[in-house]
């Protein structure tokens, strides 16, 4: 492809409504797979000589909306970071180009656009200058930068001698209060306190009702949900989807819980031979986590059915015994308990092998991880027969990324009066 068509263009008017037009883009980067390792190597054995391409994005094609908030998921190294790059024009294309329409503000690595010897106020207007603003419009802005950012009492202090929270402050403020068309954030509003990250949020809400165009990369799938009209999912260079917000980061999240899946171990626990408690008239065996159909599960999913298998053998006959399970969240506190006697559900008597399934409808427990205990009691509740502590410990994850508060998803109602 030639040189004319991997550049940056201003929108037509053949493209109404739309802030940045992506087209078949590209990236490509030089990876050479045998790298000295030291000055040393290198002046014994030379430059290295072998190189192969990356292909960081390939063939991705895009339409933002003007005036519309658009986020960009996926993996560590998925090309979403390099591709706001090349939307803020600090990376030229390989292939296809990239349209935008008006003027392009970035906040993409902590400190860039920043020269560390020169105060906070001096690199306002170095970035303003950058942008194209005119003295006199820098001027008119820097008073507001400066209240934004928190810091009028290390304006004038050379930024090397800010720490990482200091850069965040400054570099936000300057982009969003230099009067961008276009703003592209990366994941460095992370490093901001609490408070100031509310502050970047709320001002963000109030650029998107002014009609400005806004594109973020972050992995708080929750805040995106919120935050943005549309997003798109890239997974190693390439666009896998993009659109409404929790289609995509469902689709997602059921492709990181898929790949989990296959990494992690089934939530299946036999119990030591030598691990004996109670009068040994019932002895729980083993203990699973498993989905409805009875397959082992690697975790369960906040509102999908899943059931906890428990194995156990009677050595004698046993009248009416109660089986009492204890979920207890990571972090220490008791989650609930739960026995088939509370719930209304006789064994009756029992001998030998018996397996136990504990039915969690549309699981309303929130992500995190949970462990297991199991108590076995006589049919008066009095007698201890059996106990296994930490029998299984599993996680619960999210299909649409939302963690909250608590332990439970509520099956709570609205209703306006």
């Amino acid at each position: 492809m030639s040189d004319s068509a991997r550049t940056w263009n201003t929108i037509s008017a053949a493209s109404p409504g739309v802030a940045v037009s992506i087209s078949g883009v590209g990236k490509r980067f030089k990876r050479h797979t045998d790298r000295r390792s030291s000055l040393k190597e290198l002046m014994v054995r030379g430059r290295a000589q072998t190189e192969e391409d990356f292909w960081a994005v390939r063939d991705v094609s895009i339409q933002i909306p003007r005036g519309s908030v658009y986020g960009l998921i996926g993996h560590n190294g998925s090309g979403k970071s390099t591709l706001l790059k090349m939307i803020g024009k600090i990376y030229r294309p390989t292939t296809g180009t990239i349209t935008t329409d008006g003027r392009v503000a970035a906040l993409i690595e902590l400190g860039a656009g920043f020269h560390p010897d020169m105060t906070g106020r001096e690199n306002i207007g170095l970035n303003g200058s950058l942008l194209g603003l005119q003295r006199k419009e820098i001027q008119q802005v820097t008073e507001q930068i400066i209240d934004f950012s928190g810091l009028r009492e290390f304006i004038d202090e050379p930024v090397k001698h800010y720490s990482s929270g200091m850069y965040v402050r400054l570099g936000f403020a300057v982009a969003v209060n230099m009067k961008p068309d276009i703003l592209i954030i990366d994941e460095v509003l992370a490093v901001g306190d609490e408070e100031f990250q509310r502050k970047c949020f709320d001002h963000l809400y109030s650029l998107r009702k002014a009609g400005k165009t806004i594109v973020v990369v972050s992995h708080g799938l929750g805040q995106l949900e919120g935050l943005c009209d549309e997003v798109a999912w890239l997974e190693h260079g390439r666009l896998q989807s993009s659109g409404y917000p929790t289609d995509t980061i469902a689709a997602y999240l059921q492709r990181v819980n898929a790949d989990e899946s296959a990494r992690n171990p089934l939530v299946v626990s036999t119990r030591p031979e030598d691990d004996r408690a109670g009068d040994g008239q019932i002895r729980v065996m083993s203990a699973a986590i498993v989905n409805s159909n009875g397959d082992p599960l690697n975790h369960a999913e906040t509102g999908e059915t899943f059931m906890m298998r428990i194995a156990f053998n009677a050595a004698v006959p046993v009248l009416g015994p109660n089986v009492r399970v204890a979920l207890q969240h990571d972090s220490g506190p008791l989650v609930t308990m739960i026995s088939n006697h509370a719930r209304g559900f006789d064994f009756g008597t029992v001998q030998g092998d018996y397996s136990c399934d504990i039915t969690v409808p549309d699981n309303p427990l929130l992500p995190g991880r949970y462990r297991v205990h199991i108590d076995v009691f006589d049919f008066s509740g009095s007698k201890l027969l059996d106990t296994w502590n930490d029998a299984v410990e599993f996680p619960v994850r999210s299909k649409s990324g939302e963690i909250g508060q608590g332990f439970f998803q509520l099956p709570a109602q609205f209703r306006l009066g």
